[in-house]
């Protein structure tokens, strides 16, 4: 090895010893190391940090022992342009050979063997100490880089997190709502940033997206409540609405049937409208709305007597819709025969068959039938196919 092959790899391991310092003094710096330090760890975290910190020598020593057996090699080496060939010897042993001092351990008397020294020497070459300080650099970058990256995504999130739930909190008891979940949610948060300063590295990889999901959870609870108790006072109104559709769909059913009566021969009964006392009475839907409308106690009993009384309501409304169906299909059927025979007299004038003695008699006849009351409208139908069946011949 000539002395600019030994220029070369002094310079090679002092590049490495500059590159190894930076990274040790940014490492002592940076914000999780100084937390892992702190003496405050627990747990994974303490554990995994301790393996590292125990290590005897540590990499900072190790790191003071490269930098001291890289200060006798420059000592050594000065700045010279010619060595000597002892010195040239000794520059080689120290950068090729294994000759940097790692630790000497005394070794007690009855220790050691007979012709064993009294002291125990560790040894390494420049690439067997960097080798090794790479090795126990490598476990402490891991653990604050994965301690890191759960603490930035989880840090910002439970501040976030503290202020919806003291919205959550507010919302709950105004609501008078059963709060046990949001302390549940806020333990949550503690035990986290509790964790957060002594044993991040125990902290589950899904704890953010678990700490989300409860108080979207929690959060859509309090705001289906909020609804819920905001539409108290416009389904109130619906209620008294629902009253008076009610009542007149009784009066119209009544109506209804009173004129089909006289209007249409009926050979099966049309369906009778209950009576006003099923909305009015002692008994009757305003009566057991009335104690839900002035009620005082907790919104959520007043919420539950309410929806039990619409149901109520909305299914006899339901059935009055059917029974004014039933009701309108009388006179819907007659004038759905008047308007068939009204089609078939303008086909008859439209064919030159108005003077047709025969089929101007039957027309007639249907008219009459559907034209006065009561009409038979059986009997109506069987004389339009008379009707129609004639118009084809």
């Amino acid at each position: 090895m000539d002395t600019s092959q030994i220029d070369a790899r002094l310079q090679e391991y002092t590049a490495a010893e500059h590159r190894i310092g930076a990274n040790l003094h940014e490492l002592e710096d940076h914000a999780v190391y100084r937390l892992f330090t702190s003496g405050v760890l627990q747990g994974k975290t303490q554990a995994a940090f301790a393996a590292v910190q125990s290590t005897d020598p540590s990499l900072w020593d190790l790191y003071s022992v490269m930098s001291s057996a890289l200060d006798r090699v420059r000592t050594l080496r000065g700045s010279r342009s010619w060595l000597g060939g002892d010195e040239r010897a000794e520059l080689i042993k120290l950068l090729t050979g294994r000759e940097i001092v790692i630790r000497s351990d005394d070794v007690p008397l009855l220790n050691r063997d007979l012709t064993a020294s009294a002291e125990q020497v560790e040894r390494a070459s420049f690439p067997e100490l960097i080798e090794r300080m790479r090795q126990m650099y490598e476990p402490v970058r891991a653990a604050i880089s994965q301690a890191e990256t759960v603490l930035d995504g989880l840090l910002p999130r439970l501040t976030s997190a503290d202020q919806t739930l003291a919205r959550l909190r507010v919302d709950t008891a105004n609501l008078g709502l059963d709060d046990r979940e949001i302390k549940r949610i806020g333990e949550t948060i503690e035990r986290i940033r509790d964790l957060a300063l002594t044993d991040p590295l125990s902290i589950p990889s899904g704890a953010r997206a678990s700490l989300d999901e409860a108080i979207h959870d929690a959060g859509a609870a309090v705001a289906a409540a909020r609804s819920s108790h905001d539409a108290i006072a416009h389904d109130l109104t619906e209620a008294h609405d629902l009253l008076d559709r009610c009542r007149s769909l009784i009066a119209e059913v009544q109506a209804e049937r009173e004129r089909a009566t006289h209007k249409v021969v009926l050979r099966t009964p049309l369906p009778v409208a209950p009576n006003t006392n099923a909305i009015d009475g002692p008994r009757g839907l305003a009566a057991t709305l009335e104690p839900i409308t002035t009620r005082r106690g907790p919104w959520q009993q007043t919420r539950r007597e309410l929806d039990g009384w619409l149901q109520r309501a909305r299914r006899f409304e339901r059935q009055l819709e059917r029974v004014r169906q039933r009701t309108h299909e009388p006179l819907e059927r007659r004038d759905e025969l008047r308007g068939r025979l009204g089609a078939f007299r303008a086909k008859m004038s439209g064919v030159g068959r108005s003077e047709d003695a025969a089929l101007t008699e039957l027309s007639d006849e249907v008219h009459n039938e559907l034209y006065t009351s009561p009409s038979d409208l059986d009997r109506a139908e069987r004389l339009l196919r008379e009707f129609t069946a004639m118009m084809a011949t």
